[in-house]
């Protein structure tokens, strides 16, 4: 049985208090019929009301004078679109940008994965989809960049 391990964050102070978790995987050979796409609904769904576009509120692009970056390079690279990943910069968001995603999302739910995202610049699917060293370190570099207000269990 192939299982894999999954870590999830139980601390917003401390990055390394992790849940552990092992889940079974379906065998090698059903990997092909795997389809994980929503269902298409038999009608088109009622149209949702259309939301005002936000403001746009400007940002001033500042020369840090220490880099709000971190590079990680992967254990194990993966080539995504013709193009080799060796590595995933996650960087700090500016608070123009954390607003900018919490208006976008609009009272909609949000997850790590969406936030990660836009810090890394990666699909959130990408980064689920990193082996899970890999993955590991990326999420505990974005959680501890995480702003207060995003992380679990802040109000």
């Amino acid at each position: 049985m192939i299982t894999a391990q999954v870590k999830t964050p139980m601390s917003k102070d401390d990055p390394t208090d992790m849940k552990v978790e092992v889940i079974p995987l379906p065998p090698p050979e059903l990997w092909g019929e795997l389809n994980n796409a929503p269902a298409v609904p038999a009608a088109a769904p009622a149209a949702a009301p259309e939301r005002p576009e936000p403001p746009h509120r400007e940002e001033e692009q500042l020369d840090f004078v220490e880099d709000p970056s971190v590079v990680i390079p992967l254990k194990f690279p993966f080539r995504r679109q013709g193009i080799v990943v060796s590595s995933i910069t996650v960087r700090r968001l500016t608070i123009g940008q954390v607003s900018g995603l919490v208006t976008r999302i609009g009272g909609g739910e949000i997850s790590t994965f969406d936030i990660y995202s836009e810090m890394t610049g990666q699909p959130a699917a990408v980064l689920r989809g990193l082996v899970s060293e890999d993955g590991t370190e990326v999420s505990n570099v974005a959680y501890g960049f995480l702003p207060p207000s995003l992380r679990a269990g802040d109000e």
